[in-house]
């Protein structure tokens, strides 16, 4: 097990395992967890892809289907929490962020990016969430109207490595990233 006995330490080496999610499709940075709350109070979470990672700006990007549930709620709440379980390096991440949704146009480049294959997950009919007869009652109908970027702003980051002393820090972009230990 690692042992970290500097806070910025910590924090660069939880970005490296953030950053592994973009360069390696295999890393479980690649596939986090997207918390919302949803319409009727309950948390809501759902697996995406990372699709761009700026620490730079502390910016994360994931792209989603602007008829998906998540659109709504974040309508009313723009706010989410990113999940990341790194079972080989035993650390979870957690990042609250607040999250602009971009649609129309200026999506267009974001689009273009996008494997023909894949956007079959952009414009699916009927909408994701809604009733179906049976289980393959849709369509694929890729449509760049239905495609929405969502560029998520880092406002905190809490990592947490497992061992035999658990290690655990926050850190806020209030205090320009200086974070604190925490008692795990």
């Amino acid at each position: 097990m690692k042992v970290f006995s500097k806070l910025d330490d910590f924090l660069d080496f939880g970005w490296a395992q953030i950053s592994r999610g973009k360069a390696d499709k295999k890393s479980p940075a690649r596939h986090p967890t997207f918390v919302t709350s949803s319409a009727v109070g309950f948390p809501n979470a759902r697996t995406l892809v990372m699709r761009r990672l700026d620490r730079k700006n502390y910016q994360i990007e994931f792209h989603t289907d602007t008829a998906s549930s998540k659109m709504t709620v974040l309508e009313e709440n723009p706010r989410a929490v990113i999940h990341i379980w790194l079972p080989k390096v035993q650390l979870q991440i957690q990042m609250c962020v607040d999250v602009e949704v971009k649609v129309g146009d200026i999506t267009i480049p974001n689009w273009r990016n996008i494997p023909t294959n894949s956007r079959v997950a952009y414009g699916t009919i009927p909408s994701p969430g809604t009733v179906i007869e049976s289980p393959l009652a849709y369509n694929y109908v890729p449509n760049q109207k239905r495609f929405a970027v969502l560029i998520c702003h880092i406002q905190s980051i809490q990592l947490l490595l497992l061992g035999s002393k658990h290690i655990c820090a926050n850190y806020k972009k209030t205090t320009n990233w200086q974070g604190e230990w925490l008692s795990p």
